[in-house]
């Protein structure tokens, strides 16, 4: 199996064969995270999106520019910030030279949504030696979307904070009733895609978190293309977590599959950290809507896989959440790790906040 050292990007390697312990996690969302934090008496939210005040303004992420938009006199540092969120393009897996070509452009619309357009008539795989993983095996090229928190190994970058939910924080400390909110919709024939939060974990507090062994990246994919699913020889359980569609709401009984690379035994992990993916069952998949996902229920859906198949016995008192992102992961149609194929695909992200002190009945942005 292909090894990957990245800025903290995904991995979809191919199966690692060896047998791996499955465990079924069923939660509820009165268990969540080993009754880590409390329930606020009045909820608190944290609205990301949308923005009227950046409404018209457009950025462009190039493979010259990958994470930072391109200006004329070359790249800026990061994206732009829109209050406590910032826009990150991350082109991380993107290369260049003579066989790329075209842009991942974000803009803001009248109503203050993001708009995701990526128009690649080529997008090869970053191999050189300057790249962040020159040798990735995977077909993801990119996750743009909005950041909030500490931006990994570039906290400098990173948005101002929000006192409602201060991270980094401790996976001890994180209330049990964390909730993310998003409305989004795709036009996404011609790509390889998945939809997805991002959230990454250090196993200290650090306010530079910088991606490295025991650091922990766990996704939560609510929509994706079949070209997207992991091999089941990656699969390490199911869960149970809430989630609801358009105001209808879902218990999430056994709808969730977990899989895992780079993790292994009391804590450890490959160089770079390891990943955990949480990813709706493709029955459940939401193609658009207004989705709201109880977040503390995967986080504590991660936390029990990774104490019972690996060892993780203090994973809650010795991690730290630093930051919780929503995009779009994408590549090229064909979804070969090292092909230069076309990528082409049309995201919308009406709005985005995080809750705390709701439930995924009443949460909303």
């Amino acid at each position: 199996m292909v090894q990957l050292r990245r800025r903290g990007k995904r991995q979809h390697h191919r199966a690692n064969r060896r047998s791996m312990m499955t465990v079924t996690i069923a939660l509820s969302t009165v268990a969540l995270l080993g009754a880590c934090g409390q329930v606020d008496a009045a909820s608190t939210k944290v609205s990301l999106l949308p923005n009227t005040g950046a409404k018209g303004k457009s950025w462009e992420w190039t493979a010259a520019c990958p994470f930072g938009p391109s200006n004329p006199s070359g790249c800026d540092p990061s994206g732009p910030n829109l209050g406590t969120s910032q826009l990150d393009g991350d082109e991380w897996n993107l290369g260049g030279g003579p066989a790329a070509g075209g842009s991942v452009t974000m803009s803001v619309d009248s109503s203050g949504g993001l708009m995701v357009d990526g128009s690649l008539a080529s997008a090869p795989p970053c191999t050189t030696s300057a790249c962040i993983a020159s040798s990735a095996n995977t077909w993801v090229r990119g996750y743009p979307g909005v950041l909030y928190g500490l931006n990994q190994c570039h906290a400098e970058t990173s948005p101002p904070e929000s006192p409602q939910l201060p991270l980094p924080m401790s996976v001890a400390s994180i209330p049990s009733d964390l909730i993310g909110t998003t409305a989004y919709s795709s036009q996404a024939p011609n790509v390889t895609y998945d939809v997805a939060y991002d959230m990454w974990m250090s196993n200290s507090d650090t306010k530079t978190p910088c991606k490295g062994s025991g650091t922990v990246e766990v996704m939560v994919w609510t929509d994706y293309g079949a070209r997207a699913l992991l091999p089941d020889g990656m699969k390490v359980g199911t869960a149970t977590i809430p989630f609801s569609v358009n105001g209808a709401v879902h218990s999430g009984n056994q709808a969730w599959s977990l899989y895992a690379t780079n993790i292994y035994q009391a804590g450890a992990t490959a160089p770079w950290g390891g990943t955990l993916w949480i990813v709706l069952n493709p029955a459940d998949v939401i193609r658009q809507g207004t989705v709201t996902v109880d977040l503390s229920s995967a986080l504590a859906a991660a936390g029990a896989v990774l104490q019972k198949n690996y060892g993780w016995s203090a994973f809650k008192s010795d991690h730290w959440l630093d930051t919780i992102s929503f995009g779009m992961e994408f590549g090229p149609e064909n979804a070969d790790p090292y092909g230069s194929g076309s990528s082409y695909f049309l995201w919308k992200l009406s709005s985005d906040c995080l809750e705390v002190g709701a439930t995924v009945a009443k949460a909303g942005c």
